[in-house]
């Protein structure tokens, strides 16, 4: 083991590539099991003190953002460089990182007790105590903004916290993690580890961890729910999504349309919130494919770090054969329109251009498989309870949207969709007050509001007789 507690003996060093250029990021040494048995036990002794101290967390917590601010600019530039995603969208997730942060202040003295009178004249107190320990386990394609989501509440709540980024963005995670140590975060209340799948097994199943948060894939996800069933740690999975967006004979399609099409490419598609259905009235189904297909085709490729840049390669060339392998499954059955291996700009990373799946067969692996890449079908339907029974017909139930004039007809059709989020007359609107999850393969819990500070707390009743 090294002086800084890295070794190679189980997972071996990460190899990750800058996403554009294609050129070697530096290796990243996995944390050996004894220096995250350390870490872990720094962790759970550090919990009375963090955890009692509500107005010192506020403020560090609202620091934390002020630094984020302060450093946006260099930070947006780190994003782009491990990611591949447009710098304007790495500025928004710096913005909304901070924004988590300072919610979540507010929360660090959230009332965590009640109290009440039986009626055999006893006295019963529920109290609302951290869970503990809590790991969190953080994807590539939103590194900064997921990290902050989860780790916000997580602090409000009081627990203490070990970060494993993934090893495609240990530079921009680190740095976000010095930066809360400067912001006044105990070195043994915030640590950071690295590694890939050992590791985080070796965390999750550590006996002092208590609670778990992962976002990323439900395949990994299923593996992080088996790990934490053998401790029974309390686990916070967002997990993937196949997400409709349903529009009726009366929606305003000016305005629904260039917004889906733009939510299709969002992280280039590799986002769990973007757009991947269009659900349509067989009434405007011609027109919907037209428009969509305009749009997408308009949308301006290239390196990332251009401010005009709209769509960027995706995370590896490995990535974009998976991508492209099922784009072209689904030409065996329906027209494509796109779909095509690009070097805009003459960048050497893998650009997909956006793919428009027209009618897909129900049930088509297009329809219900996570492909996580520029890819939206278009299924027509011929009334609001086949759009209902479209939207449900897939594993996953991450967020939908229903586009109507009609708002009871949108409200009972967002009462039937089987989703954690549903827009009516809109897409991708999140806030850190607004809880936000999903159904079935879609995830566990819930992050954001109260209901997010809730998710790293156990519930404790003293009954006085």
């Amino acid at each position: 083991m090294t002086a800084t507690g890295t070794t190679t003996a189980w997972d071996p060093p990460a190899a990750p590539v800058d996403p554009t250029s294609l050129a070697a990021l530096p290796e990243v040494p996995a944390t050996s099991r004894d220096h995250l048995d350390d870490v872990v036990a720094r962790a759970h002794a550090a919990m009375p003190s963090w955890s009692r101290d509500s107005t010192r967390r506020a403020h560090v917590l609202r620091t934390w953002a002020e630094a984020l601010r302060a450093e946006a600019g260099s930070l947006a530039a780190d994003i782009v460089h491990e990611t591949g995603k447009p710098i304007a969208e790495a500025r928004r997730e710096v913005a909304g990182a901070a924004g988590a942060l300072d919610y979540n202040a507010g929360l660090t003295r959230l009332a965590g007790a009640a109290t009440t009178t039986l009626p055999d004249g006893t006295t019963s107190r529920l109290v609302r105590e951290p869970a503990g320990v809590t790991a969190l386990l953080v994807p590539w394609n939103w590194p900064v903004l997921l990290l902050l989501r989860d780790l916000s509440p997580a602090f409000a709540a009081g627990v203490t916290a070990i970060v494993k980024p993934s090893p495609q963005t240990v530079h921009i995670t680190t740095r976000v993690v010095e930066l809360g140590h400067r912001a006044g975060v105990p070195a043994d209340v915030l640590s950071i580890v690295y590694g890939d799948v050992a590791v985080a097994q070796h965390l999750i199943r550590h006996p002092l961890v208590r609670a778990v948060a992962f976002t990323g894939s439900t395949r990994v996800g299923e593996r992080v729910l088996t790990a934490a069933a053998a401790t029974m740690t309390r686990p916070l999975l967002e997990l993937g999504g196949k997400n409709p967006a349903i529009l009726l004979p009366d929606a305003d399609l000016d305005t629904a349309l260039p917004l889906l099409a733009r939510s299709v490419v969002i992280t280039a598609g590799q986002m769990c919130m973007a757009c991947s259905r269009i659900l349509v009235h067989r009434s405007i189904h011609a027109e919907t494919t037209a428009v969509i297909t305009e749009v997408l085709r308009g949308l301006r490729g290239g390196d990332p770090v251009d401010p005009r840049t709209e769509l960027g390669p995706l995370i590896s060339p490995a990535h974009a054969a998976s991508v492209l392998g099922h784009i072209d499954r689904a030409r065996e059955h329906s027209d494509v329109t796109g779909g095509e291996l690009a070097h805009p700009g003459g960048i050497a990373g893998h650009v997909v251009t956006p793919a428009v799946v027209e009618s897909p067969p129900r049930g088509a692996g297009i329809v219900t498989t996570d492909v996580f890449g520029p890819v939206v079908t278009i299924e027509p339907f011929d009334d609001a309870g086949e759009a209902a029974d479209l939207a449900n017909a897939t594993p996953y139930g991450l967020v939908a949207g229903v586009w109507t004039g009609d708002g009871r007809l949108g409200h009972q059709i967002a009462d039937a969709v089987q989703a954690g989020t549903v827009w009516i007359n809109g897409w991708g609107a999140s806030y850190p007050e607004i809880p936000a999850g999903g159904y079935k393969s879609s995830g566990l819990g819930r992050t954001r509001g109260v209901a997010g500070v809730h998710q790293f707390t156990e519930i404790k009743h003293i009954h006085r007789s």
